[in-house]
């Protein structure tokens, strides 16, 4: 069995063969050290679990790339732990954002402070 632990970066984004990745996104929950992941430009489908990055220490700078994956449904709650994140979610079909994650003034690079919300994701069918 692999063992993930100690993983810290994953960029799977953009795989360019017919072999794209494609399904449900893994939540990621078991890897404690994980702060970069990248997998946008794939097709994943479904909702962003409600556990994803679960175990992740929420006070570190954490960059997640999901854009052009399909993904739909709501960013989960659970997100709003973090205290720093850029989360990139252009081009999916994500159609809730929830109000709790307008006053992260520390996300997307402050972006939240500066833009408000509307820095972590545009209104539907405003992209």
């Amino acid at each position: 069995q692999l063992n993930l632990n100690s993983l810290a970066q994953l960029n799977l984004s953009g795989q360019r063969s017919r072999k794209r990745i494609f399904g449900p996104l893994l939540s990621f929950s078991s890897n404690p050290n994980l702060i970069g992941v990248s997998i946008g430009g794939n097709n994943l489908e479904g909702p962003i679990p409600p556990d994803f990055l679960q175990d992740v220490d929420h006070n570190k700078d954490t960059k997640i790339d999901l854009s052009f994956s399909m993904l739909t449904g709501a960013v989960p709650l659970t997100l709003d732990a973090f205290t720093k994140l850029d989360i990139n979610l252009i081009g999916d079909n994500i159609d809730k954002l929830d109000n709790t994650f307008c006053d992260n003034d520390e996300w997307m690079a402050g972006a939240d402070q500066r833009y408000g919300c509307i820095a972590n994701l545009c209104p539907k069918n405003k992209y």
